[in-house]
């Protein structure tokens, strides 16, 4: 994740320098053509945004083409804040307020971010003593029965503790009822489950632990409470097509306050080199 940026904090940044912050971020070692990945083409500047023309097949790319912010006619800097604010845990209307922006272009671009954590969460795996436990989503605790609901969405967190149980990163996971099985106290084996896919084979251990750790592990589940509180109070509710995207916002808020990580910079990344999303595919998404 190293590239050059242009000088100068990110809020005062031109239009042009965040371009030349995204062309660096997607090709920090100069251009290559995403169809072929020739290494030199001529440049067609007689639009808004320049033109990458390969020398060897010809293929024509702007610096946005294929990345989080294609098609995009929202500018760049917007983009920037919107990523900053995603860590703030602002909702949609918050970000439409503070971008001035609409609804509908607050919802894409967060939505649009958070895709770009889901794809990067599939490349992570949590490492050293590792701790799992798990929760419902959509229970409510006046409710005494065990058998989960139709509207119980079951999820998973794993951690990497440090020191004194210390929480250094998480991963959390909308895990399905056939996985999770129906009750309520979601089992063991719905946490070794979540461990093989999320969990490196190098780990010292994996403890896992019943619903919210049984105390055990108040950290973990601290984080997980947080999470289902901020759905429900903040977000006024979370649906099952969008939880794990939201489930990704919240470890990667997290995991990058905790590594101490820049913001911008790392997003920026992940935006240039990420597949993009359509707003039809995630409407339709299942």
């Amino acid at each position: 994740m190293h590239f050059t940026l242009p000088e100068g904090s990110w809020e005062t940044w031109t239009e042009e320098q965040c371009m030349e912050a995204l062309y660096n971020a997607r090709w920090p070692d100069g251009f290559r053509c995403p169809r072929c990945s020739y290494a030199h083409c001529s440049v067609l500047r007689s639009r808004k945004n320049p033109l990458y023309v390969c020398a060897s097949c010809r293929h024509q790319t702007s610096i946005t083409a294929g990345t989080v912010f294609h098609g995009t006619r929202t500018p760049l800097r917007m983009w920037f804040r919107a990523m900053i604010w995603l860590v703030e845990e602002a909702t949609s209307v918050e970000l439409s307020e503070i971008l001035g922006v609409t609804y509908k272009t607050a919802w894409l671009i967060g939505h649009k971010l958070r895709d770009a954590l889901t794809q990067q969460s599939y490349d992570q795996l949590l490492s050293g003593l590792v701790a799992v436990t798990g929760g419902i989503y959509g229970w409510r605790r006046a409710s005494s029965s065990l058998v989960m609901a139709t509207s119980d969405q079951p999820v998973a967190i794993g951690g990497t503790v440090e020191g004194d149980e210390d929480i250094r990163e998480i991963k959390m996971e909308h895990l399905s009822k056939r996985e999770a099985g129906s009750s309520r106290l979601i089992s063991r084996f719905a946490h070794m489950k979540f461990s093989d896919a999320h969990v490196s084979e190098e780990v010292k251990a994996v403890r896992a632990f019943p619903y919210f750790g049984m105390n055990k592990l108040a950290p973990l589940s601290a984080i997980l409470t947080h999470t289902l509180r901020w759905f429900d109070h903040t977000l006024r509710g979370i649906g099952p097509k969008h939880l794990q995207a939201y489930l990704n916002h919240q470890s990667f808020a997290f995991n990058i306050a905790k590594k101490a990580l820049a913001v911008v910079p790392y997003m920026l990344h992940l935006c240039a080199t990420r597949k993009r999303i359509t707003y039809r595919e995630l409407i339709w998404a299942s």
